[in-house]
Protein backbone atom coordinates (compact mmCIF):
# COMPACT_ATOMS: atom_id res chain seq x y z
CA UNK A 1 0.00 0.00 0.00
CA UNK A 2 2.40 2.35 1.10
CA UNK A 3 5.04 1.02 -2.41
CA UNK A 4 1.45 2.45 -4.33
CA UNK A 5 0.77 6.16 -2.66
CA UNK A 6 4.18 6.94 -4.98
CA UNK A 7 3.04 6.32 -8.06
CA UNK A 8 -0.95 7.24 -7.23
CA UNK A 9 0.28 10.42 -5.61
CA UNK A 10 2.57 11.54 -8.84
CA UNK A 11 -0.21 11.18 -11.08
CA UNK A 12 -3.08 12.33 -8.59
CA UNK A 13 -0.63 15.85 -8.79
CA UNK A 14 -1.46 16.24 -12.52
CA UNK A 15 -5.07 17.37 -10.99
CA UNK A 16 -4.62 18.60 -8.05
CA UNK A 17 -2.23 21.12 -6.69
CA UNK A 18 0.04 19.00 -3.95
CA UNK A 19 -1.68 20.75 -0.70
CA UNK A 20 -5.01 20.87 -2.07
CA UNK A 21 -4.49 16.61 -2.46
CA UNK A 22 -3.08 16.64 1.66
CA UNK A 23 -6.20 19.08 2.40
CA UNK A 24 -9.03 16.72 0.84
CA UNK A 25 -7.11 13.59 2.01
CA UNK A 26 -6.75 14.64 5.49
CA UNK A 27 -10.29 16.35 6.06
CA UNK A 28 -11.54 12.60 5.32
CA UNK A 29 -9.10 11.24 7.43
CA UNK A 30 -9.98 12.97 10.46
CA UNK A 31 -13.81 11.77 9.88
CA UNK A 32 -13.16 8.23 9.23
CA UNK A 33 -10.94 8.02 12.35
CA UNK A 34 -13.57 9.48 14.54
CA UNK A 35 -15.85 7.18 12.94
CA UNK A 36 -14.34 4.46 13.80
CA UNK A 37 -13.31 5.58 16.94
CA UNK A 38 -16.86 6.51 17.94
CA UNK A 39 -17.94 2.76 16.99
CA UNK A 40 -15.21 1.06 19.01
CA UNK A 41 -16.48 3.08 22.03
CA UNK A 42 -19.98 2.37 21.40
CA UNK A 43 -19.37 -1.03 21.23
CA UNK A 44 -16.37 -1.57 23.77
CA UNK A 45 -16.51 1.37 26.24
CA UNK A 46 -16.38 4.76 25.92
CA UNK A 47 -14.07 5.24 28.46
CA UNK A 48 -11.87 2.41 26.95
CA UNK A 49 -11.70 4.39 23.80
CA UNK A 50 -11.40 8.00 24.21
CA UNK A 51 -10.16 8.33 27.47
CA UNK A 52 -6.79 9.03 27.60
CA UNK A 53 -4.17 10.37 30.12
CA UNK A 54 -3.32 13.60 30.41
CA UNK A 55 0.28 13.16 30.96
CA UNK A 56 -0.05 11.22 27.17
CA UNK A 57 -1.45 14.27 25.12
CA UNK A 58 2.58 15.96 24.60
CA UNK A 59 3.13 12.50 23.45
CA UNK A 60 -0.20 12.24 21.36
CA UNK A 61 0.55 15.70 19.90
CA UNK A 62 4.08 14.66 19.09
CA UNK A 63 3.13 11.51 17.44
CA UNK A 64 0.84 13.91 15.27
CA UNK A 65 3.16 16.43 14.63
CA UNK A 66 5.86 13.71 13.18
CA UNK A 67 3.89 10.82 11.93
CA UNK A 68 1.22 13.52 9.99
CA UNK A 69 2.12 16.92 9.76
CA UNK A 70 5.70 17.00 8.86
CA UNK A 71 5.88 13.60 7.13
CA UNK A 72 2.96 14.07 4.76
CA UNK A 73 4.48 17.48 3.87
CA UNK A 74 7.66 16.05 2.98
CA UNK A 75 6.11 13.33 1.50
CA UNK A 76 3.71 15.14 -1.08
CA UNK A 77 5.99 18.44 -1.74
CA UNK A 78 8.48 16.04 -1.93
CA UNK A 79 7.30 14.06 -4.95
CA UNK A 80 6.18 16.69 -6.56
CA UNK A 81 9.80 17.66 -7.35
CA UNK A 82 10.82 14.10 -7.28
CA UNK A 83 10.64 10.96 -9.32
CA UNK A 84 8.48 8.35 -7.51
CA UNK A 85 11.54 5.86 -6.97
CA UNK A 86 13.72 8.36 -5.87
CA UNK A 87 11.66 9.74 -3.44
CA UNK A 88 10.41 5.94 -2.08
CA UNK A 89 14.34 5.24 -2.14
CA UNK A 90 15.31 8.24 0.54
CA UNK A 91 12.23 8.12 2.44
CA UNK A 92 13.39 4.24 2.90
CA UNK A 93 16.20 5.55 4.84
CA UNK A 94 14.35 5.80 8.17
CA UNK A 95 15.36 3.13 9.49
CA UNK A 96 19.22 4.58 9.44
CA UNK A 97 17.25 7.41 11.57
CA UNK A 98 15.60 5.02 13.45
CA UNK A 99 18.67 3.84 14.36
CA UNK A 100 20.66 7.19 15.36
CA UNK A 101 17.13 7.57 17.59
CA UNK A 102 17.59 4.56 19.52
CA UNK A 103 21.38 4.86 19.69
CA UNK A 104 21.34 8.58 21.31
CA UNK A 105 18.14 6.80 23.56
CA UNK A 106 20.82 4.43 25.18
CA UNK A 107 21.12 1.01 23.14
CA UNK A 108 24.18 0.11 21.61
CA UNK A 109 23.26 -1.51 18.25
CA UNK A 110 25.60 -4.29 17.05
CA UNK A 111 28.98 -3.74 14.58
CA UNK A 112 26.95 -4.70 12.01
CA UNK A 113 24.21 -2.38 11.90
CA UNK A 114 26.63 0.25 11.71
CA UNK A 115 28.43 -1.32 9.03
CA UNK A 116 25.05 -1.52 7.12
CA UNK A 117 24.72 2.45 7.56
CA UNK A 118 27.76 2.81 5.57
CA UNK A 119 26.78 1.01 3.01
CA UNK A 120 23.51 2.71 2.87
CA UNK A 121 24.52 6.06 2.81
CA UNK A 122 26.99 5.15 0.01
CA UNK A 123 24.29 3.39 -2.38
CA UNK A 124 22.64 6.72 -1.69
CA UNK A 125 25.40 8.72 -2.64
CA UNK A 126 25.84 6.70 -5.93
CA UNK A 127 21.83 7.20 -6.62
CA UNK A 128 21.91 10.59 -6.43
CA UNK A 129 25.52 10.76 -8.86
CA UNK A 130 22.65 9.44 -11.76
CA UNK A 131 20.58 12.57 -12.81
CA UNK A 132 17.16 11.19 -12.21
CA UNK A 133 14.85 13.43 -14.47
CA UNK A 134 12.35 15.24 -12.43
CA UNK A 135 13.81 14.87 -9.32
CA UNK A 136 15.32 18.20 -7.95
CA UNK A 137 17.88 19.35 -4.62
CA UNK A 138 14.42 19.90 -3.07
CA UNK A 139 12.66 16.97 -3.65
CA UNK A 140 15.85 15.19 -2.20
CA UNK A 141 15.85 17.29 1.00
CA UNK A 142 11.76 17.02 1.38
CA UNK A 143 12.31 13.13 1.19
CA UNK A 144 14.74 12.69 3.46
CA UNK A 145 12.81 15.25 5.42
CA UNK A 146 10.24 12.93 5.60
CA UNK A 147 11.97 10.10 6.31
CA UNK A 148 13.72 11.54 9.95
CA UNK A 149 9.81 12.21 10.69
CA UNK A 150 8.62 8.79 10.00
CA UNK A 151 11.82 7.67 12.04
CA UNK A 152 10.53 9.68 15.08
CA UNK A 153 7.19 8.86 14.85
CA UNK A 154 7.94 5.80 15.37
CA UNK A 155 9.88 5.73 18.41
CA UNK A 156 7.49 8.28 19.89
CA UNK A 157 4.36 6.22 19.29
CA UNK A 158 5.26 2.86 20.64
CA UNK A 159 4.70 3.62 24.38
CA UNK A 160 1.25 4.72 23.33
CA UNK A 161 1.02 1.66 21.26
CA UNK A 162 1.47 -0.57 24.17
CA UNK A 163 -1.24 1.18 26.30
CA UNK A 164 -3.88 2.29 24.40
CA UNK A 165 -5.97 0.43 21.79
CA UNK A 166 -4.39 0.77 18.36
CA UNK A 167 -8.30 3.01 16.93
CA UNK A 168 -7.34 5.58 20.41
CA UNK A 169 -3.51 5.61 18.73
CA UNK A 170 -5.06 6.16 15.20
CA UNK A 171 -7.61 9.09 16.16
CA UNK A 172 -5.38 11.04 18.76
CA UNK A 173 -2.39 11.01 16.75
CA UNK A 174 -4.55 11.49 13.50
CA UNK A 175 -6.36 14.39 14.76
CA UNK A 176 -3.45 16.30 16.30
CA UNK A 177 -1.69 16.00 13.18
CA UNK A 178 -3.95 16.34 10.54
CA UNK A 179 -5.46 19.84 11.87
CA UNK A 180 -1.83 21.62 11.33
CA UNK A 181 -1.48 20.43 8.56
CA UNK A 182 -5.00 21.33 7.20
CA UNK A 183 -4.92 24.57 8.18
CA UNK A 184 -0.76 24.59 6.48
CA UNK A 185 -2.79 23.62 3.19
CA UNK A 186 -6.38 25.62 3.34
CA UNK A 187 -4.95 28.65 1.07
CA UNK A 188 -3.96 26.08 -1.41
CA UNK A 189 -7.12 24.06 -0.74
CA UNK A 190 -9.08 27.51 -1.64
CA UNK A 191 -7.78 28.08 -5.17
CA UNK A 192 -7.95 24.53 -6.21
CA UNK A 193 -10.57 24.36 -9.10
CA UNK A 194 -12.71 21.45 -6.95
CA UNK A 195 -15.10 21.27 -10.28
CA UNK A 196 -12.97 20.50 -12.55
CA UNK A 197 -11.67 17.19 -10.50
CA UNK A 198 -12.91 14.10 -12.04
CA UNK A 199 -14.75 11.07 -10.51
CA UNK A 200 -11.02 8.96 -11.00
CA UNK A 201 -9.44 11.49 -9.14
CA UNK A 202 -11.87 11.59 -5.90
CA UNK A 203 -11.40 7.96 -6.11
CA UNK A 204 -7.87 8.50 -5.65
CA UNK A 205 -8.34 10.45 -3.00
CA UNK A 206 -10.67 8.03 -1.14
CA UNK A 207 -8.49 5.02 -2.30
CA UNK A 208 -5.40 7.53 -0.58
CA UNK A 209 -7.16 8.05 2.76
CA UNK A 210 -8.61 4.75 3.90
CA UNK A 211 -5.61 2.26 3.25
CA UNK A 212 -2.53 3.82 2.74
CA UNK A 213 -3.00 6.66 6.04
CA UNK A 214 -5.75 4.60 7.85
CA UNK A 215 -5.07 1.24 7.49
CA UNK A 216 -1.08 1.28 6.74
CA UNK A 217 -0.65 3.44 9.80
CA UNK A 218 -3.12 1.29 11.53
CA UNK A 219 -1.09 -1.93 10.76
CA UNK A 220 2.61 -0.24 11.50
CA UNK A 221 1.10 0.73 14.63
CA UNK A 222 0.35 -2.73 15.57
CA UNK A 223 3.99 -4.07 13.88
CA UNK A 224 5.69 -1.27 15.78
CA UNK A 225 4.34 -2.59 19.52
CA UNK A 226 5.35 -5.98 18.95
CA UNK A 227 8.59 -5.54 16.91
CA UNK A 228 9.96 -2.30 17.76
CA UNK A 229 12.38 -0.22 16.02
CA UNK A 230 12.86 -3.36 14.20
CA UNK A 231 10.05 -3.51 12.24
CA UNK A 232 11.40 -0.32 10.32
CA UNK A 233 13.23 -2.64 8.30
CA UNK A 234 9.93 -3.49 6.12
CA UNK A 235 10.21 -0.38 4.46
CA UNK A 236 13.20 -2.00 2.42
CA UNK A 237 9.89 -3.25 0.08
CA UNK A 238 8.70 -0.16 -0.40
CA UNK A 239 11.57 0.79 -3.13
CA UNK A 240 11.72 -1.88 -4.42
CA UNK A 241 7.53 -2.28 -5.01
CA UNK A 242 7.91 1.09 -5.72
CA UNK A 243 10.50 1.50 -8.71
CA UNK A 244 8.40 -1.93 -10.24
CA UNK A 245 5.15 0.15 -10.57
CA UNK A 246 7.29 2.96 -11.40
CA UNK A 247 8.79 1.42 -14.87
CA UNK A 248 5.41 -0.33 -15.45
CA UNK A 249 3.06 2.68 -14.75
CA UNK A 250 5.06 5.78 -15.16
CA UNK A 251 8.13 4.50 -17.76
CA UNK A 252 10.42 5.72 -15.25
CA UNK A 253 13.97 4.56 -16.65
CA UNK A 254 16.68 3.13 -14.33
CA UNK A 255 20.50 3.46 -15.83
CA UNK A 256 22.92 0.83 -14.52
CA UNK A 257 24.59 3.51 -12.06
CA UNK A 258 20.66 4.61 -10.60
CA UNK A 259 20.27 0.42 -9.98
CA UNK A 260 23.62 -0.04 -8.29
CA UNK A 261 23.19 2.83 -6.39
CA UNK A 262 19.62 1.49 -5.10
CA UNK A 263 21.08 -2.12 -4.70
CA UNK A 264 23.33 -1.17 -2.61
CA UNK A 265 21.08 1.09 -0.13
CA UNK A 266 18.99 -1.70 0.25
CA UNK A 267 21.56 -3.69 1.03
CA UNK A 268 22.80 -1.61 3.32
CA UNK A 269 19.44 -1.29 5.28
CA UNK A 270 19.47 -5.06 5.32
CA UNK A 271 22.56 -4.74 7.59
CA UNK A 272 21.13 -2.60 9.65
CA UNK A 273 18.24 -4.53 10.28
CA UNK A 274 18.01 -4.32 14.33
CA UNK A 275 17.49 -7.93 16.24
CA UNK A 276 13.70 -8.60 16.47
CA UNK A 277 12.59 -7.55 20.44
CA UNK A 278 10.39 -9.92 20.94
CA UNK A 279 6.59 -10.09 21.31
CA UNK A 280 4.77 -8.20 23.86
CA UNK A 281 1.19 -8.39 25.53
CA UNK A 282 -1.15 -6.64 23.74
CA UNK A 283 -2.99 -3.20 24.79
CA UNK A 284 -5.80 -2.91 26.74
CA UNK A 285 -8.90 -3.33 24.76
CA UNK A 286 -7.02 -4.15 21.83
CA UNK A 287 -7.99 -6.94 19.77
CA UNK A 288 -6.05 -10.42 19.88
Amino acid sequence: MWASTFIITKDALDSFSPLAFVFARFVLIIALSLAVLAIRGWRGGWRMYWHIDRADVPRFAAAGLFGYTIYQLGFTVGLDHASPFASSLLIAMMPLFSLALVTLLGERPHWSTWLGVAVAIAGVALFLLDRTEGTSALGVALSLMAAVSFATYGVINRPLVLRYPQETVAACATVMGAVPLCLIALPEALEQDWGSVGTSSWLTIVYMSIFPVYVAYMMWNWAIRRRGVSATSWSLLVPIVSGVLSALFLGESFGPLKVAGGVLAILGLMLMRPRPAGMVKPARGAAA
